[in-house]
């Protein structure tokens, strides 16, 4: 744990020619020294970098993913409708070719780099003063044109230690493009053992790590102990094995081109009628104008009434549905096109044609009425509050309810979040996936003790809608069944809705995690833990996801068959790590070698790709650390 507050005040105050920033380090720092602890870096601000979020970029480090660090935000309104001018060609395209480019994200091209007598200026120049020192690393970005081609110089302290003023020293240096075969593992340890000299002993245990690219958006690392003797880079079979996966969220375009698409389309639809339900609550004649829904095109009233009154009229012969669970995207697609039996959700979807507010509103009194006068076949059994109000009216105990106000369209939420919550949960356990249980997912939320001014407003109706849980209670005598002259029908809490709204995306982006999954490594035993590991997280915000580019999955796998999968492939990174020691101190060589630059290219124009005979090249550093024991 970093602690450098005080002394970043006085990097600011004593040497204000200079950059700073204090806070977790750039992807390249992190991948070097595997710690995200924060860091002191100092830099040049270069002030011609287009932040442009809309881009479609991927870092694509085989480590963490600083993206996924953000706390839950909310964003308020329902970014249902993509803005976007690129077309689909035109992003899976880019996905394709970007996802593949920088290692770098698009932040870190704001941070310039200076020259390297400068960089070890600054540092000297902190040590010989006189101050209460911190705990962490302080990192000084270098242009690397001197002729060792430093990029980094690091100064780490600690503040427990008996020697106030005893320093950790690293630096990173490029040391060129060469062909990955031509890397050895005796030529490794040989430019470590000239590092060290004479009087430090080699530690026999040498940490390798290799990243294996399965496809532009999932990478693998083996990582293993081997011995300095018998060294080499062939895969040991008892390799630690690490799955990442970066779904391409695109801020919400994701859903282009993807076989669930329908489902997003259902979510965004409950997000839209959640936003009207807001609007009305607040006086907003937003909230009473045309909908959008999104439903296959929109009927007249008189349309709707009919079909309303075939569901609950008509004879329907109800077949037992069965599935064919051959894979997760054939699920998707049973689901999506299965023939719906549920009253509910029969009715969920022609209320959905409705244009208007008024037509909404005009159909649910339709269907109250044929509940009360008509002779109802179909008769509602799932547990919605709509339902409950219809088998009240069939079996003559309630009268017909006025609605106002919002009611309509809380009705109408409650049966759409029935309905998905069915959806996802026939695809995960008719996959052999995993048993969504969403009682205990929607009860993980949080309580927060301060109410919406929504949910508890000055509605007249506010006091009487605390009972209204007591309306359907089953009657226990005479008196009970005595018909109610008015029924309420207002239950909406603004926090309960969001979160059910942020569960639901949670589950679907991990939909999307298990179809890229099945695509590509088709290894069914490991989709239980992913479904574990993934819903034992916090949610994002429903609007965080339009405010992201990647969602970021990564996991242990202990799974032989990913390793015969990056049997005949080449590493698209590499991390080896030696170690010597004598009485007095400690020197660490980390050898990092990547497909690609980890230091955005336009700062490095003199680090070009030099010619080599190899189709397969690594990008080399050497980082060193010395450290006084």
């Amino acid at each position: 744990m970093s602690d450098l507050a005080n002394v970043y005040e006085l990097f600011r105050n004593k040497f204000e020619d200079y950059d700073f920033q204090y806070y977790y380090p750039p992807s390249y720092i992190s991948t070097l020294t595997e710690n995200k602890d924060k860091i002191i870096l100092a830099f040049k601000k270069n002030h011609d970098v287009s932040m442009d979020r809309n881009q479609v970029r991927m870092k694509t480090s085989p480590d963490g993913d600083y993206d996924n660090m953000s706390d839950n935000f909310d964003v308020t309104g329902s970014p249902l409708k993509d803005t976007s001018n690129i077309t689909e060609e035109d992003l899976s395209k880019e996905l394709i070719e970007q996802c593949v480019v920088n290692c770098w994200t698009p932040e870190e091209e704001a941070y310039g780099p200076e020259a390297t007598d400068r960089a070890r200026s600054v540092l000297q120049n902190f040590i010989n003063l006189e101050c209460r020192m911190g705990r962490g690393s302080i990192w000084a970005l270098c242009c690397g044109t001197d002729t060792d081609r430093t990029v980094l110089l690091q100064l780490s302290m600690n503040a427990a230690s008996n020697y106030q003023h005893q320093f950790t020293r690293g630096i990173v240096r490029f040391v060129g493009i060469q062909g990955c075969n031509n890397i050895t593992m005796p030529q490794l340890i040989e430019t470590h053992q000239q590092r060290a000299g004479e009087g430090m002993k080699l530690n026999a245990k040498i940490h390798i790590q290799q990243w294996y690219k399965l496809c532009p958006q999932i990478t693998v690392r083996l990582s293993w102990h081997t011995m300095a003797e018998s060294g080499t880079f062939a895969i040991e079979r008892n390799a630690r094995v690490r799955l990442s996966q970066h779904f391409p969220v695109n801020n919400g375009a994701f859903s282009r081109n993807s076989s669930a698409e329908y489902f997003w389309q259902q979510l965004q639809r409950l997000a839209l009628i959640r936003e009207k339900i807001m609007d009305i609550r607040a006086n907003r004649e937003v909230g009473y104008a045309r909908q959008d829904f999104g439903a296959e095109g929109e009927m007249d009233l008189e349309y709707v009434k009919q079909k309303v009154y075939n569901i609950l009229s008509t004879f329907l012969a109800v077949k037992p549905v069965t599935y064919n669970a051959s894979s997760i995207v054939n699920m998707v697609h049973q689901v999506q096109q299965r023939n719906l039996t549920d009253v509910m959700e029969r009715l969920y979807e022609a209320l959905t044609l409705c244009s208007s507010y008024d037509d909404l509103k005009a159909t649910i009194d339709y269907i109250f009425h044929l509940s009360t006068h008509s002779n109802i076949v179909n008769v509602p059994t799932n547990g919605t509050r709509f339902a409950q109000l219809i088998l009240a009216m069939i079996q003559d105990r309630l009268a017909i309810p006025s609605l106002n106000g919002s009611e309509p369209y809380e009705l109408l939420l409650e049966c759409g979040f029935s309905k998905l919550i069915n959806d996802y949960r026939t695809i995960f356990s008719e996959s052999g996936v995993y048993e969504l249980e969403f009682e205990k997912l929607f009860q993980s939320q949080v309580m927060n003790t301060r109410k919406s001014r929504y949910a508890t407003g000055s509605s007249p109706k506010t006091e009487a809608t605390k009972h209204s849980s007591l309306l359907f209670q089953p009657a226990i005598s005479d008196e009970s069944r005595v018909r109610e002259k008015s029924i309420l029908v207002s239950n909406f809490d603004e926090d309960e809705v969001k979160f059910r709204l942020n569960r639901l995306a949670q589950v679907h982006l991990l939909l999307e995690h298990l179809l890229l999954l099945e695509s590509v490594l088709n290894i069914p035993s490991i989709y239980g833990r992913v479904c574990e590991l993934y819903l034992s997280r916090k949610p994002y915000s429903y609007g965080e996801i339009y405010n992201r580019e990647t969602d970021l999955l990564e996991f242990d796998v202990d799974e032989f068959m990913l390793l015969r999968k990056v049997d005949n492939l080449p590493p698209c990174g590499r991390r080896v790590s030696l170690t010597s020691t004598n009485l007095l101190q400690k020197l660490e060589t980390v050898f990092y070698q990547n497909a690609q630059p980890i230091l955005p290219e336009r700062f490095y124009p003199h680090f070009q790709c030099e010619d080599t005979e190899s189709k397969h090249v690594f990008w080399c550093y050497e980082y060193d650390r010395m450290e006084r024991l």
